[in-house]
Order: C-alpha cells, then structure tokens, then sequence
C-alpha cells in the first residue's frame, strides 16, 4: 500500500495600523448633511485572519478573511460616515502569486460590503458602525476554489486599506500552499497484487506507479521479508530472494530504503519498479511470498 505524507505550515498575519487623515476640505464629516463629525484621529488595525493555508487534496474551498478593529475605544460616532476601502496595491486586480503561478479565486460579496469587484471592496454601513462602536470585524473577501493543484509554496498579495482620504496602508496576505501528492489510481486501489509465476527459471516482472506532486518527494520502500520471497508454510520451509530497480536506482531490500525525487513539474510522473528473481532449484515447491510498501512523501 502507498500512502501519503504531508508538511503543514502555517503564517500568521501582523497586525498593521490604518489612519484615517483629516483632509483641509473637512472630508471626514458625515455625508455632507451635518448629521455628525469624524473629530481627531480615526484608526484601524488590519490583518489576514483567515485563508493562511491551501491543501490541493482536500475538497472544500478556503475563506480569506481581512480582520479590521479600532485601536481606541471611544471613537466619534460621527467617524461612521467615513468610507473604508479595500482596494489592490500594485495591479488593477487582486492577485496572490508565487513566482510565475498564481492562485485561483472569486471575491465574495458578503453582507458587510456595499460593493465588491475585481477592483474594490467598500465596507457596508452597518460594518462602518460596528467598528466606530468598538466591535472588530471580519469580511470575507475571497474563496480559494478547491481542486487546484498548484506548486507548493507562498502565495502573497498585499491589499491597501483607506479609511476616508486617509493614507491607503497595506496589509500582505499571505498563503500557504501545502505539498501534497495525488495517485493516478488503477483499478480503484493503491494496492498491486503481484505475481512473478514459476521462478524454476529465473522471473522479472514491472510495475508502473503514477503520480503528481507540486514539491520534490521522498519515497520510502520496506519490505516485510527484507527482500526475500518467503514460503506459505513458513520460513522453516525457505525463502527465495529478490532484487528491485525503482526508476533505474537499485534498491537494497535488507533495510528501509530511501530515495529523493526532486520537483520537475505538476505533470503526472511515471515511475518504473523491476523486480528480478534468478533461477532457482533445490527448493520446496510452493508460492512464496513478500509485502512491499511504498511511503511517498512530499516536501
């Protein structure tokens, strides 16, 4: 049986302050109708609250999440009126990136925004008034689809909060993709049952394992006999020893094995085992038999 291994890593955001600036113009003031001001400094603390990690094997989206809160307690009511703003940073849509790829997402129009579009998202309201109020916020701002297998490794976008005509301030986003292997399964199992038939003369037999994995890959391999065939009555009864070549390294079956594959890409691999008995006589007549396992482990 083949099983599978996973390294998980996790990024935790850091808080950044965003400030709202008072403009000459008096822009902080409530929608132009005298209903209430924004008096002194209005600020908010942002950071990524949720959506730090992506499993390409798991079957369910992630939600990225911004977490805005009011540095102080006792904001001006008035200050509710100020728009707050959620906009990219250096492209004219949101993106998180790694290199040359780039995950997949939509932007979610959750009831705490008034607007959301590949530009932009504008705070709704009744969000501006549980911040002035003192009550943290998250808004869901993008679903990471599931089924995508991309490259393992960080994926970052920075984001730029504005409060009012303040001074945008940027917050990096930053997402995990874990390293994760998927089998092109044949007949609907991980397990291969394997016969070498009459050994009288000497047998070899292949098998082909195929694979994906977006990071390099180490593949364990044990045997249950330390490479030898042994009897169904028993060892009393002998034993028949075998050789293995994986993908053209020789293998020695006596102790645990070990070999690297280092990544080449996130097309399937096809990877070749040979397994050799000699000619054999002087021994019992019988099947013989060993368990070979194969532990690929992506890193």
């Amino acid at each position: 049986m083949k099983k599978l291994a996973l390294f998980i890593a996790m990024i935790v955001g850091v808080l950044t302050p965003v400030q709202a600036v008072q403009s000459q113009s008096g822009q902080a003031q409530g929608q132009g109708n005298g209903a209430g001001q924004c008096s002194g400094p209005y600020v908010l603390t942002a950071r990524q609250s949720s959506g730090q990690t992506y499993d390409p094997n798991e079957n369910t989206s992630a939600i990225v999440r911004i977490n805005l809160q009011p540095a102080a307690s006792d904001t001006p009511q008035g200050c509710a009126s100020l728009p707050v703003s959620i906009f990219p940073q250096s492209a004219s849509t949101f993106t998180f990136g790694n290199g040359g790829n780039a995950i997949g997402f939509t932007q979610v129009n959750s009831g705490l925004v008034s607007q959301a579009n590949a530009t932009r998202f504008e705070l709704s309201g009744n969000a501006r008034s549980q911040l002035v109020r003192g009550t943290p916020v998250d808004v869901d701002l993008f679903e990471i689809s599931a089924g995508q297998f991309l490259a393992a490794g960080e994926y970052q976008g920075t984001v730029l909060v504005q409060v009012g005509d303040g001074l945008p301030t940027p917050v990096l986003f930053t997402i995990i993709v874990r390293p994760a292997i998927k089998f092109v399964i044949e007949n609907g199992s991980l397990q291969k049952d394997l016969s070498f038939g009459d050994v009288t003369d000497g047998s070899t037999l292949q098998t082909t394992v195929f694979y994906q994995s977006n990071a390099a890959v180490a593949i364990t391999i044990q045997s249950q006999n330390l490479g030898s065939l042994v009897h169904e009555g028993g060892s009393a009864f002998g034993n028949i020893p075998y050789s293995l070549v994986y993908d053209g390294t020789p293998v020695n079956l006596a102790s645990l094995a070990q070999i690297n594959r280092a990544f080449t890409g996130l097309g399937t691999r096809r990877e070749q085992m040979q397994l050799r008995v000699e000619p054999q006589t002087r021994k019992y007549a019988g099947t013989y038999r060993d368990v070979l396992t194969l532990n690929y482990t992506a890193f």
